[in-house]
């Protein structure tokens, strides 16, 4: 029998959580025949063995493939490149590897609501996040992610409008399920350009097909802090690290609005000024300033901000360097 639902897995150094990802998957119940789709990055710490005593046991569901060089250092997207292509199933669902589903009819639940929203492309639900760096503290919901995002949060279900949907910064990628013929009409070159946010670049393009489906469910679990997780090195990551982010996270967004041929314009100009401002705190000299949208921006910061933008611009990187060090020191 054909796989209804295609279950697409990205993992690197998952070893103490991947079984528990996988196991979620197997346990999912109703008449739903899936396979899992799993792209393991090369990784160090006995994931790959793991994964093969699965396939072992599954080989006509769990379906790995390994990587001996890592490839999301490279750029590369890894669904897009190494998950999607292979999927067979009428939808995809997503979920990476040190997260994992917590209800059992998750998929059909999800199936049932796409079934009844024919104009929806892409569907998500709530769940629960959990602080991997804190262990004991109390599971919190997902959504909404942000104190200030709760007025555009409604826990029921409903449909969002890609401009509505930019209002909720994160959803649980873990939620994410859509048709595969939704992602079929999407230009693979949309979809394979580097990208530091695969996840909100395939929520903002699937919606801009039709609308995003929430149903109100708590379906998986996000562990947050976890030592492997991308975001949580973000804060660590040096300034041309950062400004080379915020660039291809521009890029992207440009592309979603030509995309979606302007329709949600000033919504998605709302989510690039947050990576201009993210750009200025980062920018090594006043070149930015060329351009309309970035002088614009610099005009809205507060005035310390715009300060603080042009002592780096004109004090050597290497002073701002030794003042981070003795404050973390002291």
């Amino acid at each position: 029998m054909p796989p209804l639902v295609s279950i697409c897995c990205v993992t690197y150094n998952h070893a103490a959580t991947i079984a528990q990802a996988l196991e979620s998957f197997l346990a999912q119940r109703g008449d739903v025949p899936i396979e899992v789709l799993v792209h393991d990055d090369a990784s160090t710490d006995g994931t790959e063995d793991i994964l093969r005593r699965y396939m072992a046991d599954y080989p006509d569901v769990i379906k790995p493939l390994f990587e001996t060089e890592n490839q999301y250092q490279k750029g590369v997207a890894m669904d897009a490149t190494f998950n999607f292509p292979r999927a067979r199933g009428q939808y995809i669902a997503l979920c990476e590897g040190d997260d994992f589903w917590c209800d059992p009819h998750k998929l059909q639940t999800q199936l049932d609501a796409m079934a009844a929203h024919p104009a929806c492309t892409f569907c998500f639900t709530n769940g629960f996040v959990r602080d991997a760096a804190t262990p004991g503290v109390q599971d919190r919901p997902f959504l909404p992610y942000y104190p200030q995002e709760a007025a555009f949060y409604t826990p029921e279900t409903r449909e969002y409008d890609l401009s509505e949907l930019t209002r909720l910064t994160f959803i649980p990628t873990a939620s994410f399920l859509f048709p595969r013929e939704a992602l079929d009409r999407i230009p693979r070159a949309l979809l394979l350009a580097p990208c530091p946010s695969g996840d909100l670049r395939l929520k903002l393009l699937l919606t801009a097909l039709g609308k995003a489906l929430y149903v109100h469910a708590f379906t998986c679990v996000y562990r947050l802090n976890a030592g492997s997780s991308v975001m949580a090195h973000w804060g660590e990551e040096a300034a041309e690290r950062t400004r080379l982010r915020c660039m291809q996270t521009l890029a992207m967004l440009r592309g979603v609005d030509a995309f979606s041929r302007g329709a949600h314009h000033e919504a998605l100009q709302t989510l690039m000024d947050g990576q201009r401002r993210v750009l200025l705190e980062a920018a090594p000299s006043r070149a930015l300033l060329v351009d309309a949208h970035m002088r614009r921006v610099y005009r809205g910061l507060p005035l310390l901000r715009r300060v603080k933008f042009w002592g780096k611009t004109i004090l050597p990187q290497r002073f701002f360097r030794r003042v981070k060090a003795l404050l973390r020191r002291g």
